[in-house]
């Protein structure tokens, strides 16, 4: 399937490690974030589902992966309504989930109307997820 997407930004909200390098344990709670995507998409080459629901070719939602190892699904986010043409400013946010740090390749995806998605790499941003900082007065680990 052909994408109009035009850009991706992605932002990881909340940051987490355990001080001095060490590897966190993954259910440490400084490792919980929030990741919000925004980017354009052009509705003139492939309508929205609301539009043309008849098309099976038409787009159903959009689906975000972290692509950095294996593809992970992280959440998806619904077509913007009276989507027509392009629109920039599609925004959606995942729940709150671990991200150890490091860098992470965040992937945005179309489905349409059949559940086909377009390729993975047509829309990616690269992210850095930072330690957390050592507090001051705190001793390093």
């Amino acid at each position: 399937m052909r994408l109009g997407f035009v850009i991706l930004l992605a932002a990881l909200a909340g940051r987490g490690q355990a001080p001095s390098g060490q590897a966190p344990p993954e259910n440490d709670a400084a490792n919980q974030h929030t990741i919000t995507v925004v980017f354009g998409y052009d509705f003139g080459k492939i309508p929205s589902c609301a539009e043309k629901p008849a098309l099976k070719t038409c787009i159903k939602q959009f689906v975000v992966y972290d692509v950095s190892g294996k593809r992970f699904r992280l959440f998806t986010v619904p077509v913007p309504e009276g989507a027509r043409g392009f629109v920039s400013g599609i925004k959606g946010e995942s729940p709150r989930r671990i991200f150890l740090p490091g860098k992470h390749i965040i992937a945005v995806t179309a489905q349409n109307g059949a559940g086909v998605e377009s390729d993975v790499n047509g829309a990616t941003v690269t992210v850095q997820v930072k330690p957390k900082a050592v507090e001051s007065g705190a001793p390093a680990q």
